[in-house]
């Protein structure tokens, strides 16, 4: 028997309870996705590495078609987080997406006129993709605390 001060879920809090549900297996999936694309991708270029040799070509076609299936997943994954995101949630990540494309679209042109004028070596995409990348991450991470 139920106390009198319980009540029953309404329609919307089990709405909301699905949606974070859904929510969740999203960033799961993603996080999944992740995992097993950098597992794999790091066992076969890590193959090569230790016997010395390239790829083959069925390791390069393996881990070709592992990058689109990677992609084409993380794409559907990335569509299910949106579905299920509230309007907070695609705020944050929204400005996190903005600063962090800001990030590469300022460090980019600017280390590459540094290196142009004979300052500096060739822009390093790897290291500009992961400064915005920080950024990005950082400025979600800084909303969600300011929110708590």
């Amino acid at each position: 028997m139920k106390d009198k001060d319980q009540m029953e879920p309404g329609e919307g809090e089990r709405l909301h309870a699905q949606r974070e549900k859904n929510f969740w297996k999203a960033v799961g999936g993603l996080l999944v996705v992740g995992v097993i694309g950098g597992f794999i991708w790091g066992f076969f270029s890590g193959f090569a590495d230790a016997s010395g040799k390239e790829m083959g070509p069925l390791f390069k076609l393996a881990g070709a078609g592992g990058v689109i299936i990677a992609a084409a997943v993380t794409i559907y994954f990335t569509w299910r987080f949106f579905v299920n995101a509230d309007e907070v949630e695609v705020a944050d990540n929204l400005w996190g997406s903005l600063i962090g494309f800001y990030a590469y679209a300022i460090l980019l042109p600017a280390w590459w006129s540094v290196n142009y004028l004979g300052f500096a070596t060739p822009p390093d995409h790897w290291l500009i993709y992961g400064i915005s990348m920080i950024s990005a991450l950082a400025v979600y991470v800084w909303r969600k605390w300011q929110q708590r």
